[in-house]
């Protein structure tokens, strides 16, 4: 599934694309491999959630829309506008903004198990509470892929410039399930038209503490890009997602 926000719209910008790949599977260390387990239980549209997106763009105008999701609808009922709230640049603008057309922000437990069997896993950390594993693509031109988003910097070694992060929790409800998974950019990319100086995209994910699905909980995105060496594009937006109700 495509999601079009308007402010992942200015990350295209800086070199990433909506696409979907395929998954090549691979061994997996054996404690990542149990915390993956169960994924099927989390699907597009066995869910019904509110999200709740924050978005600045340039420190000028910033976003907050809450929205209710039920994909398991008809085409066209499946979002509700909870609330909206536009302050900066075009304000009285607000009235013709609307969130639901932007898509829904939410990638899937399952997502997670493509993206890791698309990258080389390589073990970090790991104690009695905690694994950490880096994440490579196996592909350096292609990049990461996180259910509907892909992450390219536009270099042909571009898994020497992005790094990909991933933490599973071992004790506690639910455990093991991965807790966060992110993507940084270790050094500045581009060029004098185009200059990457940040990208940081983190996602974290918890157990549903009546079915002990693993639902994600949050998403964040920073980006720096400077164009022509004089316009800053500075973007951060956050997902939050709550109140989740099963459909099937």
């Amino acid at each position: 599934m495509m999601h079009k926000p308007s402010a992942v719209g200015l990350v295209l910008l800086a070199g990433l694309a909506i696409l979907t790949l395929p998954a090549v599977a691979a061994p997996l260390p054996a404690t990542l491999a149990k915390a993956l387990e169960g994924a099927e239980l989390d699907t597009q549209d066995g869910w019904a959630f509110r999200q709740t997106v924050k978005a600045e763009v340039m420190g000028k105008r910033a976003v907050t829309a809450v929205t209710r999701w039920d994909l398991s609808r008809p085409e066209g009922q499946q979002c509700t506008v909870v609330s909206l709230e536009v302050k900066g640049d075009d304000k009285d603008k607000a009235k013709d903004e609307d969130p639901c057309s932007e898509g829904h922000e939410r990638e899937t437990y399952g997502d997670l198990v493509a993206l890791v069997n698309d990258a080389i896993v390589e073990k970090i950390s790991e104690t009695e509470t905690v694994a950490e594993y880096r994440l490579v693509p196996r592909d350096a031109k292609r990049g990461f892929s996180m259910g509907g988003l892909h992450v390219d910097v536009g270099n042909d070694e571009n898994s020497k410039s992005l790094t990909g992060t991933l933490k599973v929790a071992k004790t506690g409800a639910g455990a093991p399930y991965v807790e966060t998974v992110s993507f940084r950019l270790k050094e500045p990319e581009g060029n004098l038209i185009a200059k990457l100086s940040k990208l940081d995209i983190v996602y974290t994910y918890a157990p549903d503490v009546a079915t002990g699905a693993k639902l994600m909980r949050g998403m964040e995105l920073q980006m720096e890009l400077t164009m022509l060496t004089a316009f800053d594009i500075t973007t951060r937006v956050s997902a939050s997602f709550d109140e989740y109700r099963r459909l099937r």
